[in-house]
């Protein structure tokens, strides 16, 4: 009896063992993930008071945060941008509806939505800080998206 279940349970084991094996042609890779930057463009978006309008005012991030976005010239188009009560960034169109700021802390899509919802993301550069462990976060750009206006 004790040979039929050390057979049975060796034959099970061998079963296991082989079906973990995968031949490379069902080998599954996956690539490192992508280091987030925020670049200033190459060229510049050209945008009007006109064309910055639907963009002004405050969007809610996936993190609780509000990102504001406002006009600050009555003549041409002077963009800023700032999230909650932090500084204030200058900011330039790369797109129709994408932004960065010049001091590359800062870079948005915001995608306005004809139903009047908002889609989007927010590059954010988060400074180094250091933990009460003693431990030291570095430096990094944080990707949120755009929850709500």
């Amino acid at each position: 009896m004790k040979t039929w279940i050390l057979a049975g349970t060796l034959g099970v084991c061998a079963l296991l063992a082989n079906a973990q094996s995968l031949p490379d042609s069902q080998t599954v890779v996956i690539p490192g993930g992508r280091l987030l930057t925020i670049e200033l463009p190459a060229h510049r978006h050209v945008m009007n008071r006109e064309d910055f309008s639907p963009f002004r005012g405050g969007y809610e991030l996936s993190n609780g945060q509000v990102l504001y976005l406002r006009n600050a010239s009555n003549v041409g188009v002077i963009m800023y941008a700032r999230i909650d009560n932090q500084d204030e960034h200058r900011i330039v169109a790369t797109a129709s509806n994408r932004f960065v700021a010049l001091d590359r802390q800062l870079a948005m899509r915001i995608d306005l939505r004809d139903d009047g919802s908002v889609g989007g993301e927010v590059l954010m550069q988060v400074p180094a800080e250091r933990l009460v462990s003693g431990e030291l976060v570095p430096a990094h750009v944080e990707n949120l998206s755009l929850a709500s206006r």
